[in-house]
């Protein structure tokens, strides 16, 4: 997780554009509302997702026996007969800088077995969609080489989910993922898999393309999409030239690789061809760097080599390094001078489109407001997905690694409302010993924990316990919360040394626990009260 990316700068500029927009809509002036009102929208109210509510978690359900104690300071017990007692869990170890107790429904004052429900959604997700269109250049534009006027591909998609509390978090959808194409089901119910990119490509209309690509990301990536934002490569052109340029330098000559049969070495296939050092770089030159896809550079001999890989990671990773620094100098730019703010609303007129869920007046002001403080180092969260070279199906694609298979969840989470330290179910390891563990655990993974039957006694315990008892670390309560706050009656507690923080133990007694899919408020004694 890299908190400070180029990607971090970017939503830096576009809620400062918001900002300008919010402060100038204000005004009402007729030229605004006139360059706001040629923003394309498109209906999509029908195909987005309404935001889900926010999940519980293991925070929301478990009491905080610090501060119970300290409202009754002369209370004795608390079931089971286990004191309340300062909070000795050294849970902060699973959550970072987390508080333990931070959860998100309104059930800090619930007592225990009183139900816990979840909250309202805490945020909502943006599809942001960098086109490729040719449209607007030249018939021999360099820039137009191996795209028609019908090619709109989705060279950059991006998930920005903006939180209620002015905080945010990003994630690249890689161009080249291999994905199911929504809506081209067989009898059989097989789908077509391509490059996630190429749902953009298939219908005629920008409305059904962004249709499809929606349902494309919900269903493959599993998380929901509340409004969609489009914008294509001549915005990016118009908008480096109407701050006069970006500043980029090169340690060596480079040029995109020269046209097949080209007489002229600088006669590259993108048209971006740079000498060494520090050059302004238009909007045309920016664009031809960022789109060029075989970089060579220029040896001291005079000889030209490969720069880098060719391949499609090592023109992403180019293209961050270019757009850290354009970020850098487009931000300033756009905040010292209002007439900037100007041509931003001609080229957003020209050049951007949305979804009918935005008002691009109101919503830029709701945004302006609510994002003014926003500190980026502190509140905005950037997140990558990991992936790797496959070529079944598709050849010369990428796929979710499966060797990070918990960190791409964990980031597929964060857009799903769930924090990264969270404790959910699907974080949790339940190994059932004793009577009926076999039940059990296959109605615990029904209620998306990870959960196994094991044998007939707990591992490292000698003597069966009578009824039911749940095994957990010194800091596991968070895990062991959650769990319990599905099973009535409320079970006894046991230390288990040998646990981990999100593993616990569930042995099953003669009278097995009735399992709820629904969420309690739980008490479990902290860890110095707990009996091995």
């Amino acid at each position: 997780m890299n908190h400070r990316s180029w990607r971090t700068r970017l939503i830096l500029i576009s809620l400062a554009v918001l900002t300008l927009i919010g402060a100038v809509a204000t005004g009402a002036s007729a030229f605004v509302l006139l360059q706001l009102g040629r923003i394309e929208r498109h209906e999509l109210a029908d195909v987005l997702t309404s935001a889900p509510q926010q999940p519980v978690t293991a925070a929301d359900v478990l009491i905080d026996q610090s501060r119970t104690a300290a409202a009754n300071p002369d209370s004795a017990t608390a079931g089971d007969g286990a004191s309340i007692g300062d909070d000795a869990s050294g849970d902060d170890a699973v959550l970072g800088e987390q508080d333990e107790f931070s959860g998100s429904s309104s059930a800090g004052n619930l007592a225990a077995g009183e139900p816990v429900l979840p909250g309202g959604p805490d945020g909502e997700n943006y599809l942001l969609v960098g086109t490729d269109s040719p449209l607007g250049l030249a018939a021999d534009d360099p820039l137009r080489a191996g795209h028609s006027d019908q090619n709109r591909l989705a060279d950059v998609m991006m998930v920005i989910r903006l939180r209620d509390d002015g905080t945010a978090a990003m994630m690249s959808i890689p161009r080249d993922l291999a994905a199911e194409i929504a809506g081209t089901s067989d009898i059989a119910g097989t789908g077509v898999i391509a490059k996630i990119n190429s749902a953009y490509n298939r219908d005629r209309t920008t409305a059904a393309r962004a249709a499809r690509l929606i349902d494309t990301v919900e269903e493959n990536l599993d998380i929901t999409l509340q409004h969609f934002v489009e914008a294509d490569f001549q915005a990016f052109l118009r908008l480096v030239d109407a701050v006069g340029g970006v500043e980029m330098t090169f340690d060596r000559p480079l040029r995109d690789q020269p046209k097949e049969n080209a007489t002229d070495p600088t006669e590259s296939r993108s048209g971006f061809v740079t000498g060494a050092g520090t050059h302004l770089l238009d909007g045309r030159q920016a664009l031809a760097y960022v789109r060029s896809r075989h970089l060579e550079e220029q040896l001291p001999d005079g000889t030209w080599q490969r720069h880098g890989a060719w391949n499609d990671l090592a023109r992403t990773d180019r293209q961050r390094g270019f757009m850290r620094t354009a970020a850098a100098q487009v931000a300033p730019a756009l905040l010292a001078n209002p007439i900037n703010l100007l041509a931003v609303l001609d080229i957003a007129a020209d050049h951007l489109s949305t979804s009918d869920t935005l008002s691009i007046v109101n919503d830029g002001r709701r945004l302006a407001d609510k994002f003014a403080g926003l500190d980026v180092d502190v509140d905005v969260e950037d997140y990558e997905l990991r992936v790797v070279d496959v070529h079944d199906p598709v050849r010369w694609s990428l796929g979710l690694d499966p060797l990070r298979a918990e960190h791409n969840q964990r980031v597929l989470d964060v857009f799903r409302g769930i924090g990264w330290d969270d404790i959910v179910e699907s974080r949790v390891r339940v190994q059932v010993t004793g009577t009926a563990r076999h039940q059990v655990a296959a109605r615990l993974s029904e209620l998306g924990f990870d959960a196994q039957a094991a044998g007939p006694m707990p591992e490292g315990i000698s003597h069966a316990p009578e009824g039911t008892v749940v095994y957990l670390a010194p800091q596991g309560r968070l895990a062991a919360g959650l769990l319990v706050s599905h099973l009535l009656p409320v079970p006894d507690f046991a230390g288990h040394a040998e646990l981990d923080a999100t593993t616990v133990i569930l042995h099953i007694g003669d009278e097995p626990p009735r399992i709820d899919p629904g969420y309690r408020r739980v008490d479990v004694p902290p860890a110095d009260q707990l009996v091995p």
